[in-house]
C-alpha cells in the first residue's frame, strides 16, 4: 500500500534529520497528503503529534549522545534544535527526569523512546459512507490564518478555532442580533490548504458566502471540484477527527481509484447541533481526481 511504504518512509526520513531541519510539508508528500491530513492521519496512529513524536527522538538520541560522547551539552543542545541550554535542560529533565549533567553520569536510570514503523493490520470490516459530489467554485466567509501543523492534535481548540467561536461565530449565526445568515448544507465550513507557508498551514473558518460579509470578516475562494464526501458518525475533536483521516487516508483512497487533487483544500462540513453528543454527524470533503 502507498500510505504504508509512505508513512514508513517518514520514519526514515525523521531518522535521518533529527538533528537537522525537519519539513512537515516533505513527510505530507511522501504520504501524498496535506500537512493538515498527515498530522491527523500520524497523531491517530502513533498515538501522539508529530512535534511530541520528534521531540521524543531527539531527547532519546540526545541522552545517548551525552552519555557515548565528550560535547559540551551547549552543542548537543543546538545540534537538536534548541536554542539554548536552559531550555534543553528543562526538556531533558521533564522527559528523563535528570538534568543533561547527571545523565553523564554511570547509573543514572534513563529513557528512551526507539523508533517506530507501521505495519498493515487486518481488522473487522466497518462501512465508510461517503457520496462523490461535483461543485462549482465558492467562497467562504469567516476567518482565515496560518496555524501550526499539529493543532487540533490535542483536548483544546486550535488558536485559530478558539478566535472564531470567541468573536465570529455568533455574528455568522445570531449571537450578533443579525440573524443566522447561513444554513444547511454549509452551517459551519473549515477549509485546510494543501500547500504551507513557512512551514504552517492556511485554514479558513466560516460558511459559504451567500452575499452577506459581516465587517472583519475574510472571502476565501475554493476552486471548482470533485469531492468524495464522507458522512463521519460521533463527536468532532480528537481522537475523532485524527481516526476519520486516517480512515479515508488509509483504507478508501487505495481502493477507490481516486487521487488526492492538490490544488484544492479539503473542507469539514459542521451542521448545527451539539458537536459533542455521541449521536452527531458531520462531514469531510475530500477533493479528488481519477486515477
Amino acid at each position: 500500500m502507498d500510505w504504508l511504504r509512505g508513512m514508513n518512509g517518514v520514519m526514515e526520513y525523521l531518522e535521518e534529520n533529527l538533528s537537522g531541519d525537519i519539513s512537515y510539508g516533505d513527510m505530507a508528500r511522501m504520504v501524498g497528503c496535506s500537512v493538515y491530513e498527515f498530522s491527523r492521519i500520524f497523531s491517530f496512529m502513533a498515538g501522539m503529534p508529530v512535534s511530541e513524536y520528534i521531540r521524543r527522538r531527539r531527547l532519546s538520541q540526545a541522552a545517548f549522545d551525552l552519555q557515548h560522547s565528550r560535547e559540551r551539552v551547549i552543542d548537543i543542545a543546538l545540534g537538536y534544535g534548541y536554542n539554548s541550554p536552559t531550555a534543553f535542560a528543562r526538556a531533558f529533565k521533564e522527559l528523563h527526569g535528570v538534568s543533561p549533567t547527571m545523565a553523564r553520569q554511570m547509573g543514572t536510570p534513563l529513557k528512551t523512546y526507539p523508533p517506530i514503523s507501521f505495519l498493515l493490520t487486518i481488522k473487522g470490516v466497518s462501512a465508510m459512507e461517503f457520496r462523490i459530489q461535483q461543485m462549482d467554485s465558492f467562497q467562504i466567509v469567516g476567518l482565515s490564518g496560518l496555524e501550526d501543523p499539529d493543532c487540533g492534535n490535542g483536548e483544546t481548540l486550535t488558536p485559530l478555532w478558539r478566535r472564531f467561536m470567541e468573536e465570529y461565530d455568533p455574528r455568522l449565526y445570531g449571537g450578533g442580533g443579525q440573524g443566522c445568515l447561513y444554513s444547511e448544507p454549509f452551517c459551519q465550513v473549515a477549509a485546510y490548504s494543501f500547500k504551507t507557508e513557512g512551514g504552517r498551514m492556511r485554514a479558513v473558518i466560516g460558511a459559504q458566502y451567500r452575499g452577506v460579509r459581516p465587517e472583519g470578516m475574510d472571502l476565501e475562494t475554493v476552486p471548482a471540484a470533485t469531492w468524495a464526501v464522507f458522512t463521519v458518525g460521533g463527536p468532532t475533536g480528537y481522537p475523532h477527527v485524527p481516526e476519520a483521516y486516517a480512515r479515508i487516508l488509509t483504507q478508501w483512497f487505495p481502493s477507490s481509484g481516486y487521487r488526492r487533487d492538490e490544488a484544492v483544500p479539503n473542507l469539514e462540513v459542521y451542521p448545527a447541533g451539539d458537536v459533542s453528543a455521541p449521536g452527531y454527524t458531520w462531514e469531510v470533503w475530500m477533493p479528488v481526481k481519477e486515477k
